[in-house]
Order: structure tokens, then sequence, then C-alpha cells
């Protein structure tokens, strides 16, 4: 029997100046977002997560948090394994909404 290929995934758009503005408001309720001080530290490791979704579009959400996890900003956050895991659970869920609309 012929092997299937997945199915085509729809081709995602993604304003990464909305989404800037959007973390900005609202990265201050992300794990340890006192302890790195700013945005303009956090915003790497909020980017790492789009990275991933945009350059492994096929990735399964475990498949992503790894590949997320080994991104150098990530690694030299100071997100623990657990909370790097929320913040690009976070990062996927508002991805998911936005390519669901």
């Amino acid at each position: 029997m012929p092997e299937v290929p997945p199915p085509a995934r729809q081709a995602v758009m993604i304003d990464i100046d909305r989404e800037r503005d959007h973390w900005r408001h609202r990265y201050q309720s992300l794990p340890r977002a006192r302890a790195m001080r700013s945005f303009a530290r956090y915003w790497p490791v909020l980017c790492a997560a789009y990275d991933v979704y945009l350059n492994h579009p096929r990735a399964q959400p475990g498949e992503g948090l790894e590949l997320f996890l080994r991104r150098e900003s990530v690694a030299l956050s100071l997100l623990s394994e657990d909370e790097a895991g929320q913040v690009f659970a976070h990062v996927w869920e508002r991805i998911r909404e936005a390519t669901s609309a």
C-alpha cells in the first residue's frame, strides 16, 4: 500500500510586529518576567517559539518544545525547563487561535 503524505498545511502569515506589541503588554504575566527586568530581554525567548513554528510547521507540540528548548535565547534565559515550556505553550496557543480564526 503506498504511503500517504501528510495533509498540506495552510500557509500561515504572522505579523511579528503585531505579535511583539501583543506580548509587550502581556509578558509580565509570564514566568520570570520580573527577573528578566524588561521586555527587550524577554522578547528573544518569545521570538524563538515563533521561529520554531515557522521553521518546523509540521512539528507536533512536543517536538516543537524540544526544538524551542535548544534555542540559544531560551537556553541562556533565566527560565527553567518547566517555565520555558509554559512560555512555549502560551505562544503556540496564541498562534493556534490566530490561525484557526
